[in-house]
């Protein structure tokens, strides 16, 4: 999640705009520990490199109950990582585990940056076999940080398991399927568990970088990466939908043979408190993130998401027509990101230009032909943030207002060094 920032290098994008933990808000991040047991079948592994851009640092996942395991992601590469992973493995007397697949959700350094580390400590504690790593596009490895072709491809739909406690047989087995989700990063992948002793833990999402568990998300095409949120929740939905539906066959099944069984005034209490357990566990699914707390809601949190942005293309083509980030007498709020900056007040303002309008009408009139560069944009958008975090927000709005461009609803004029000019098409003003 990086972009090349003027004389800073790479770092990540999520830097100020975009996660929940500028100025004094790193602090008030929940703790997590270093390790824990977050459901039936899931280790959450923390990676070792807390940073206001990490979050608490990558979350890596073990997954399933028998003595082979699954790995999602590796983190940044630190020591206390990989002490902790080797810690888990050996934390059980019963069998000895041991990783058999790891699995990458896409190129950047803080989840790809343990996979040496992790294939040494394999080699050691399991001598004589493999471990395989997966990775979408594997030659897609700007940093350089794994060796390509020691590295499986992942493709759309691809299914990796684990046997249960016994090391063998089907009813215990753990299943998750790879699903393609471009936007945050082209190689991103995201997992959902499709099969799983635990019935609540089937339909839930591990979202990688597109879902966070503070803030919001970065991307490098907005297009894609909201078509890919969409792609989440229909997923997570239909998940749901199929496991009540199970249920209703089940209760179904259940009321007709217990209406068949005499001699038990109890059997029919039973089969309900049971329906009525399975049923409720169904509702939602979590969301496991690439970083930050478990989310509780999938689908509540991806419809944040999907409306967040939607809001920040509003802004934008509010600026473009009316030169403020809202109609004139709008009584939508004005929509902050997930920063707090101290001293700043949400009532002081709405964010506008030098141009103020006296209604709509008027305010369409004077700014709807006019051609805003980015810059000056971001200054409406952004008025209530210091200057110094006005060059990244201008990083993410070209992002938006390249989507409009190829929605048809603004229209590029010029270069400006590069950035262009842009003004609002005839289609977004009918």
């Amino acid at each position: 999640m990086r972009v090349p920032l003027r004389g800073l290098g790479f770092i990540h994008r999520s830097t100020l705009i975009s996660r929940a933990h500028t100025r004094g808000m790193a602090q008030h991040l929940p703790h997590l520990p270093d390790w824990e047991q977050v459901s039936t079948n899931i280790i959450r592994i923390l990676g070792g490199n807390p940073s206001k851009f990490t979050l608490q640092g990558t979350n890596t996942y073990l997954l399933g109950s028998g003595p082979s395991r699954i790995l999602i992601d590796t983190g940044s590469g630190e020591k206390k990582w990989i002490d902790t992973v080797r810690a888990v493995l050996n934390s059980t007397t019963a069998q000895p585990l041991h990783i058999s697949t790891c699995l990458l959700t896409h190129w950047h350094h803080d989840h790809l940056g343990g996979v040496t580390d992790l294939e040494h400590l394999s080699a050691e504690l399991n001598p004589g076999h493999e471990m395989k790593v997966y990775k979408n596009l594997p030659a897609w490895n700007p940093d350089s940080l794994i060796d390509p072709s020691r590295v499986h491809d992942i493709h759309d739909g691809q299914t990796f398991s684990t046997s249960g406690k016994n090391g063998s047989g089907d009813d215990a087995s753990f299943e998750i399927q790879a699903i393609h989700t471009p936007g945050h990063a082209k190689d991103h992948m995201v997992f959902q568990i499709t099969r799983s002793p635990d019935p609540s833990e089937i339909g839930a999402l591990f979202t990688a970088d597109n879902v966070l568990g503070h803030g919001t998300a970065v991307f490098e095409d907005l297009q894609l990466y909201l078509q890919s949120l969409n792609v989440m929740k229909r997923r997570v939905v239909d998940a749901v939908a199929a496991q009540q539906q199970q249920q209703q066959d089940t209760t179904q099944n259940g009321n007709s043979n217990s209406s068949s069984i005499s001699g038990d005034p109890n059997s029919s209490a039973h089969a309900s408190s049971a329906n009525n357990a399975s049923t409720s566990s169904a509702t939602t699914k979590r969301a496991y993130p690439g970083h930050g707390q478990l989310i509780d809601d999938a689908v509540a949190k991806i419809d944040e998401y999907i409306t967040h942005r939607r809001m920040r293309e509003d802004e934008a083509l509010n600026v473009l027509k009316y030169g403020t980030v809202k109609p004139p007498h709008s009584a939508v709020p004005v929509v902050h990101d997930s920063i707090t900056v101290e001293g700043d007040s949400e009532g002081e303002g709405e964010g506008e230009s030098d141009v103020k309008a006296k209604s709509g009408a008027g305010a369409k009139e004077l700014t709807a032909g006019k051609e805003w560069d980015s810059m000056e944009m971001v200054r409406v958008i952004y008025r209530h943030y210091p200057e110094n975090l006005w060059e990244p927000a201008e990083k993410g709005l070209l992002m938006v207002l390249e989507k409009l461009r190829k929605d048809g609803r603004v229209v590029r004029v010029g270069e400006d060094g590069g950035r262009g000019r842009w003004r609002v098409s005839e289609k977004a003003t009918l």
